[in-house]
């Protein structure tokens, strides 16, 4: 089989299984990594690992794809549009060549401030392919004060006062829209 044949066929049999978001606010701020997991019968990204020029393009591609997908969102941040931007695109093993992970760190500057502030996120509502926890860290001597995450099936937990824990199950269906009231000391 030709090497662009076997890349090819092997990307194809890439798996999602899992992901897991961690959103952290600073006080001129909102970043956050989201982590992937991927079970990788044929060993594809072994193959792009081991390739330096392979794993630069696979990177590139990853962020110009991510970057599609957030800027397709409409984030606002005290009613004002923001623009979060793919800083960073990692690719991993967890402890086996078929268990893959690819990270993405994002971030945007938000126009937060002292007292209430207000986060909301539109988006298409989809599918939930695969189970997702997403977690909301906010300074401390902040509270949560409301939580909205739209019409679909996913579930959350404040946590501490402070922390907002988003919970997708594979079967249902995101909410297309996220809205998160806090307070900042």
């Amino acid at each position: 089989m030709l090497r662009e044949d076997f890349l090819r066929e092997a990307s194809e049999a890439v798996t999602p299984v899992h992901a897991q978001g961690f959103f952290y606010v600073g006080y001129r701020y909102i970043a956050y990594y989201i982590v992937f997991d991927y079970i990788d019968p044929m060993g594809y990204y072994d193959a792009v690992l081991r390739d330096e020029k392979l794993y630069e393009e696979e990177t590139a591609s990853l962020a110009y794809n991510m970057q599609e997908l957030v800027d397709k969102e409409e984030v606002l941040v005290n009613g004002e549009r923001v623009r979060p931007r793919v800083v960073l695109v990692d690719i991993g093993f967890r402890g086996r060549r078929d268990r893959v992970f690819i990270v993405f760190g994002l971030r945007f500057r938000a126009p937060l401030r002292p007292g209430r502030n207000i986060y909301e996120n539109r988006y298409e509502q989809e599918p939930i392919e695969y189970n997702y926890e997403a977690y909301w860290v906010f300074p401390p001597g902040s509270r949560v004060l409301e939580v909205d995450m739209g019409p679909g099936n996913e579930d959350w937990d404040i946590v501490g006062g402070n922390v907002v824990a988003i919970y997708g199950r594979r079967g249902g269906k995101t909410g297309g829209y996220e809205k998160i009231v806090f307070q900042l000391p």
